[in-house]
């Protein structure tokens, strides 16, 4: 069942006293509030708010913002929108389907670090701004300054088109990273959750790249059936937090939609549900890395490989306030 089913299930009763609370937290801190989920997950993490806000896109939000970073590309052009970068300077270009308004973007052949030929597009955002001055190694906490983007909720929908490397073929959230050079290795700092087609072997992964370009990979067990599909939207929502009830965890969750647009008006349909998960843990080997990644980064990243071009909608990422 859907997180937005889940809340209409909710007795009218819970649901007022719920938003009363919510709106008398809203006046006291100035920060518009979400409706706190009542349940608790057996490893003791707090299931995601169902939260009664939506952004200016009509995208459903899980958690209030929080001071700090955020960026929201809305109906500006991503060719020419500040800290909106398109890796390679690849033009997009405008698409709609209905009423859904979207762009189109080409991947650009490129030889991988780690060695073989393929096919990417990347989307960077910049939403603190700055340069980088840190690495995984170095940092402050933050790879740039202290308003960079931690505890993060990070949305996008795409629609991916002809797979040409399948071994290859996966959507990337990437986050809390930086730049990725050969020069510098260690500035890439990052770590994301994948989305793969069926047949990939890996449908859902979680992924650390402290040093570019040195993967690890820890397969993840879906929470339902789902698969990137060519020529079908999806939307993903990836939400990462420092647990603020132990210092040496962080929990990374990726949520999908997998009928994501109502074309007749062009609005997402807020059928969000979780698909995957994985708590990450000072000390807890990934395969070369066990250093726990819970500072705040430069650069966050949506990433494809493997596909011949990818439409996309709504790319977002905002600091949230730490559930609780």
């Amino acid at each position: 069942m859907s997180l937005l089913h889940q809340l209409q299930h909710q007795s009218q009763q819970q649901r007022h006293r719920r938003r009363s609370l919510s709106l008398l937290l809203a006046a006291t801190f100035a920060l518009p509030f979400a409706i706190q989920a009542e349940d608790k997950k057996p490893d003791g993490a707090q299931v995601p708010s169902i939260a009664e806000l939506f952004d200016d896109d009509h995208v459903l939000m899980f958690y209030p913002s929080a001071p700090g970073a955020q960026f929201r590309l809305g109906k500006r052009n991503p060719n020419s929108t500040r800290g909106f970068v398109i890796e390679k300077k690849t033009k997009a270009t405008a698409g709609k389907d209905g009423a859904l308004e979207y762009w189109n973007l080409p991947s650009h052949s490129l030889s991988y670090a780690s060695g073989g030929e393929g096919w990417s597009s990347r989307l960077h955002i910049y939403a603190s701004g700055g340069q980088q001055k840190f690495n995984w190694k170095n940092q402050r906490g933050f790879l740039s300054h202290p308003a960079e983007l931690k505890n993060q909720e990070m949305t996008i929908f795409m629609r991916v088109h002809q797979i040409l490397d399948p071994a290859r073929a996966q959507i990337s959230l990437k986050i809390r990273g930086g730049a990725h050079s050969d020069k510098n290795p260690d500035a890439a700092s990052c770590v994301m959750l994948t989305l793969s087609p069926e047949g990939h072997g890996s449908v859902t992964r979680f992924g650390k790249e402290l040093r570019h370009p040195r993967y690890d990979y820890v397969t993840l067990k879906p929470e339902f059936t789902a698969a990137l599909q060519e020529n079908v939207w999806i939307g993903m929502k990836l939400i990462s937090w420092n647990d603020p009830q132990d210092t040496q965890r962080v929990i990374h969750r990726l949520y999908l939609d997998t009928d994501p647009f109502d074309l007749s008006t062009g609005l997402p349909k807020n059928n969000w549900r979780l698909f995957s998960e994985y708590i990450d843990v000072e000390g807890k080997r990934t395969g070369q890395y066990s250093k726990l990644v819970n500072w705040g980064g430069w650069e966050t990243t949506f990433r494809t490989d493997g596909f011949h071009d990818v439409d996309f909608a709504y790319p977002s990422v905002r600091e949230i306030v730490v559930p609780q």
